[in-house]
């Protein structure tokens, strides 16, 4: 069946990258991108590690990345959203579409999943509940996972539902139903009580069939994402909190590493941290999204390098210096307290993106191949160019992609 429960240390994000020999275009999953706009609420320190850690990929990958689409959801229903995500929406609408479509193959697709759920129920039955009860089993040790959830049923509340047209997904209704061990009709019923958000205000068995249902939905939506990756030959990026039902990855493709420069991973923390120089919540997310637009540009013209550096202070003032030189408004202050909470929660420096490829998929073993058989002068003649363009040479492998951290 593939499900497992185990400890991961590795978080991640959603993203697509395109057909290859075509321009870039991939998706990105809505509940990755939010991550931004939620991890701006409070203050840096205030962030829950899981919404500090989707911002900064969310950020490199925008960054060096090409035109970005929302990852379409297995349902005919739009996305919509409100207040902070409404402008998050707005701020990064240049470069993320979040028009979506549905192609022919959607519904058999949800119908693939929710026949695996219920096949699988027992074993989701018993990951649900350590999700709940003990998620660092799940996720590993200082996941923060009780801290998204409350997120996601508190200050989220309101845009989680317009997302999804409730705190749940009712493509998945039947699994999700066997799941819980009630009826589909009784699931139906919570579906619709907490549409008044007051009724989620009450504690008991109310409030804890709802966090089930919502935690499994997502999970469920994040299988039928890699089904819709896989079918396609594209790429996907995980957000975190779906890991723990993905499909096993097995066959002849080999993983490929696509390395992030260090000074590629301080300007993603240095932009991120670059919004907390606002006050307000809507402002923060303005001021991200523009210093974003100034660097993305700036790359692209050739304007600035973030080369590989011999040490990490040598990269900070290598982004610093070019985030200067792009315009962005730096703070000294800010940047060390990001550097100091991304230390505090373990993360490390980013070292690499590796895609594991699909199974069959002759792109992503071609890919590795060649990268084998080039002569290492041509590389080493190559290398400025492939600094700046590395991300984007993700879109030539297919397969699901996994950050690497330093320890």
């Amino acid at each position: 069946m593939g499900v497992t429960v185990r400890a991961q240390r590795h978080d991640s994000f959603v993203c697509y990258a395109a057909e290859r020999n075509l321009v870039a275009e991939g998706f990105i999953d809505w509940a990755s991108l939010t991550e931004v706009a939620n991890s701006y609420r409070g203050d840096m320190r205030s962030a829950y590690r899981w919404s500090a850690v989707c911002a900064v990929e969310v950020t490199c990958a925008i960054v060096h990345g090409e035109q970005l689409k929302v990852l379409p959801s297995g349902s005919d229903r739009m996305t919509t959203t409100r207040g902070p995500h409404d402008v998050l929406r707005a701020a990064v609408t240049e470069y993320v579409d979040s028009s979506e479509s549905l192609d022919a193959g959607s519904i058999q697709r949800v119908a693939n999943v929710n026949d695996w759920a219920t096949d699988n129920s027992a074993d989701l039955r018993v990951i649900i509940g350590h999700c709940l009860a003990s998620p660092d089993v799940v996720y590993g040790r200082g996941s923060q996972f009780d801290q998204w959830l409350s997120f996601a049923l508190g200050p989220n509340l309101e845009a989680t539902g317009l997302r999804v047209g409730g705190l749940f997904d009712l493509n998945f209704a039947a699994p999700l139903a066997t799941i819980m061990e009630i009826s589909e009709d009784e699931l139906r019923q919570i579906w619709r009580t907490t549409q008044e958000m007051s009724a989620l205000v009450r504690s008991g068995e109310l409030l804890e069939l709802v966090k089930a249902a919502h935690v499994l939905s997502i999970m469920l939506r994040g299988r039928y994402h890699d089904l819709t990756a896989q079918e396609y030959g594209r790429q996907v990026l995980h957000h975190p909190v779906r890991r723990p039902v993905l499909p096993v990855l097995t066959g002849p493709a080999v993983p490929v590493p696509y390395e992030v420069t260090n000074s590629e991973h301080m300007m993603a923390q240095l932009l991120w941290a670059s919004g907390f120089a606002e006050r307000k919540h809507h402002e923060r997310i303005r001021l991200w999204a523009e210093n974003v637009r100034l660097v993305r540009m700036a790359i692209r013209a050739e304007f600035i390098d973030l080369p590989q550096r011999s040490s990490d202070d040598r990269a900070l003032d290598t982004a610093v210096d070019a985030a200067k030189r792009a315009g962005v408004r730096t703070y000294s202050r800010l940047i060390a307290d990001c550097a100091d909470l991304m230390l505090a929660m373990g993360v490390g420096a980013l070292s690499s993106f590796v895609v594991n490829g699909w199974p069959d998929m002759y792109v992503t073993l071609g890919t590795y191949i060649a990268s084998r058989k080039e002569d290492l002068g041509d590389r080493a003649a190559r290398v400025t160019l492939e600094n700046r363009r590395r991300l984007k040479r993700l879109a030539e492998t297919p397969g699901r992609i996994t950050p690497r951290f330093e320890p």
